[in-house]
């Protein structure tokens, strides 16, 4: 019964059977069954079921709504008896930004396994928020902040690791071709280069004076990988907003150009997101912390450099 009902929360958490069942480790068709079983166990039905999305009736509301507490103590006490072994096994579970995993967080996880070898990671590279963060123990997300930015309201617990400076920039190519944009608004007539995951999408913020500039720039080219941009604005192909770690070598020798210096730009920010919990497992608090660190100290090392 026990096991039908934490599949139960799985399936109201996605909305459907087979994303459920992947969480949980067992086929959708043994899935359902279990949803049928425990239905006819309680004698009510708990599920809605169409062709888009399974949603819970109000029985299964009210089971959902008990019972996701109960299963959240039940993780905890698990955790606090493991936690008593003081031992690091078992899989960290991450969910990061492609930029991040490539520039840090490989380095990290091969260190951290040459100490704690029992440990074992599941890595998903996304640029975009997992839907339901209780698939992963971390994520690691990119946001552009700016003075008077909010971040939206989240039960999660944000540690910020890294924050740089936001730079607008092309190649001389395209400014023999396209001219230099002297004011935010002339980006509107230009190629622009965009995640949408970043600075609002296709908004660009400016401050110069105490005033900010919202620009919704001319969108030429989207993908949500920041060295495909670099890599397009290199040939002269259009405007990219990028942070200024990632194209540091690329100003110093002239490849890329900055453009609108005399205005201020946002910054760019990698965060570790994870749920609060009263008792987080022993080999996630050492690696949270051992993260936090090293990418310190890589970041450090990468600016010498």
């Amino acid at each position: 019964m026990l096991d039908k009902i934490v599949y139960f929360l799985h399936v109201v958490r996605t909305g459907s059977f087979s994303d459920a069942a992947k969480q949980y480790g067992i086929s959708a068709s043994a899935g359902s069954r279990w949803i049928i079983e425990l239905e006819e166990n309680m004698g009510v039905s708990l599920l809605k079921r169409s062709t888009r999305k399974v949603v819970p009736t109000q029985a299964g509301e009210r089971l959902f709504d008990r019972f996701c507490h109960v299963n959240t103590e039940i993780d905890d006490i698990l955790t606090e008896i493991q936690n008593l072994g003081n031992d690091d096994r078992g899989v960290i579970r991450i969910a990061s930004t492609p930029l991040f995993a490539k520039k840090f967080l490989s380095q990290v996880v091969g260190e951290y396994l040459c100490e704690y070898p029992y440990v074992s990671f599941k890595i998903v590279e996304t640029a975009y928020e997992m839907d339901h963060v209780g698939e992963v123990d971390f994520a690691i997300r990119a946001n552009a902040t700016y003075q008077g930015y909010q971040e939206k309201d989240s039960l999660l617990v944000k540690r910020s690791l890294l924050r740089y400076p936001l730079k607008a920039c092309c190649s001389p190519r395209y400014i023999e071709r396209f001219s230099l944009p002297e004011t935010p608004e002339e980006l509107k007539k230009h190629n622009c280069l965009y995640a949408s995951t970043l600075v609002g999408g296709n908004k660009w913020v400016f401050e110069r004076g105490g005033e900010f500039t919202t620009v919704e720039i001319a969108q030429t080219v989207q993908v949500e990988d920041s060295e495909f941009l670099k890599t397009v604005a290199l040939t002269g192909a259009g405007i990219a907003y990028l942070p200024t770690s990632l194209i540091q070598k690329e100003l110093n020798d002239g490849s890329l150009v900055p453009i609108l210096d005399d205005y201020s730009n946002s910054h760019f920010e990698f965060g570790l997101y994870f749920r609060p919990r009263k008792q987080m497992p022993t080999r996630c608090v050492n690696f949270k912390d051992f993260l936090i660190r090293r990418v310190t100290e890589i970041a450090s090392e990468l600016e010498v450099s």
